[in-house]
């Protein structure tokens, strides 16, 4: 690695992929790649100029005052090596970067299965942290959701075949550094949906509050165990609403244990929806599944629509947050047609839905959704609700207008006038300007 950066150096910065080759021999890739993530290289990629590699200031601050060809001491060469021999064994591929492999992987293959994907890293990225087989085919999946590939479902995992869509075989079309700037803006977009998902507004829990200290304390006594099964089931709902998840847990771990005792059904699914609610919020999503897949059952064998309603979107909630978007829209669309006149359940689906399309990148089919959704929740003076949906349709109108502003100002680079460039350059300045210097909303 030394003996490249340092030829760099003393060659105007500049390297040509064929010089990394004589310097490293079958290693070049590997070496190459590492410099280039560790930001101590990058490519230049120019119309009718063949590719080459630039030292960066990265790069070039490691030799001090040796700014050019000056020669290095054996110190210093010493200290050099070291520096990268510890940067080295803390890499870590972004993301967007991982997706930008895949493209082209599969671009060069054709058709290729998630284990000649995961090869590829093995061979050219070992030792990496982000490149880890479960990283690479959580990869493929934020590919396939976004269109940008597709693919043919085997019975094993790894034998499903991708290849790429036309929305894919755009990013060929696009500079190294366009190109992963835009998968890395979707992966912000992306992070930013589940979190949205995720928030539970605070205007709702001040509702609530005035009721906890109530009923939580004040349990009548004499009950019958079939009373004190709905009494553990409001206990465990006011856990859970104040975040005590493991008090909530003990609730509703209890109220299954009474319904398995009174043979009732309905109880045990509702316990088994709190079980579900409390490892959701815990993130542990296969659990939460696991419940939720048991209330449906029962709420199935009972035919109580609004329990199997809510078991469906709540599942569909689990599969969102694993990613597989395909089916928690089928989950969520499954859970609509069961809500009847229940309009509060029915924008909450329909709000779900449209993160569904929105982490797909179709924003038209996202907005038509959330505008339904919040007709509804306005019909039912929802404040925290109407606030959290017209913010996010807020932010479709954003990521559209600078998905439009950053392709025009591609568009003048490669085929506009230098009079088309700076108009397209400031339109798109002045939106990131004005996007900075505006409040966040909570």
């Amino acid at each position: 690695m030394f003996e490249i950066l340092n030829f760099a150096r003393c060659h105007g910065r500049k390297i040509l992929e064929d010089q990394i080759e004589d310097f490293e021999g079958e290693k070049a890739q590997i070496i190459l790649h590492k410099l280039l993530i560790g930001e101590y290289l990058g490519k230049v990629e120019k119309k009718d100029v063949s590719d080459f590699y630039t030292l960066t200031s990265k790069g070039l601050n490691l030799f001090k005052r040796r700014r050019k060809s000056q020669p290095v001491s054996k110190e210093l060469r010493t200290e050099i090596i070291e520096k990268l021999k510890d940067a080295m064994a803390e890499l870590e591929i972004k993301p967007w970067e991982v997706m930008f492999h895949i493209i082209h992987v599969i671009e060069k293959r054709k058709v290729v299965t998630a284990g000649d994907i995961g090869d590829y890293f093995t061979t050219y990225f070992p030792d990496i942290k982000g490149t880890s087989r479960a990283s690479v085919y959580r990869n493929i999946k934020h590919l396939r959701m976004k269109g940008y590939i597709e693919y043919e479902k085997r019975s094993h995992i790894d034998q499903n075949q991708y290849r790429l869509s036309k929305k894919g075989e755009g990013i060929l079309h696009m500079t190294k550094i366009d190109a992963t700037q835009k998968l890395r803006t979707l992966k912000e977009w992306d992070d930013t949906l589940k979190k949205v998902f995720e928030r539970v507004a605070d205007e709702r829990k001040e509702d609530e509050q005035a009721l906890f200290c109530t009923m939580e304390r004040s349990v009548p006594g004499g009950l019958d165990k079939f009373q004190i099964v709905w009494v553990l089931h409001i206990q465990g709902n006011l856990y859970e609403l104040k975040g005590n998840l493991d008090k909530a847990e003990e609730m509703y771990v209890r109220m299954e244990a009474f319904c398995e005792e009174l043979d009732d059904p309905r109880g045990r699914a509702y316990a088994l929806k709190g079980l579900g609610n409390v490892s959701f919020k815990k993130e542990k999503y296969a659990v939460a599944e696991q419940y939720y897949n048991k209330c449906c059952t029962i709420a199935q064998t009972l035919e109580d629509n609004l329990l199997l309603s809510d078991g469906l979107n709540n599942l569909g909630s689990c599969l969102y947050m694993n990613d597989d978007i395909d089916e928690a829209l089928s989950r969520f669309e499954n859970a609509l047609t069961l809500q009847g006149i229940d309009t509060f359940r029915k924008a909450s689906t329909l709000y779900n839905e449209g993160l569904c399309y929105a982490r797909k990148e179709d924003l038209g089919k996202a907005k038509i959704l959330w505008e339904e959704s919040l007709a509804l929740y306005r019909e039912l003076q929802e404040t925290a609700e109407i606030k959290k949906v017209d913010y996010n349709l807020r932010q479709i109108d954003r990521k559209q207008k600078q998905e439009y502003l950053e392709e025009t100002y591609r568009k003048a680079l490669h085929t506009g006038t230098s009079q088309d460039i700076k108009k397209a350059y400031k339109e798109l300045a002045e939106f990131q300007t004005d996007a900075l210097i505006a409040p966040i909303e909570e």
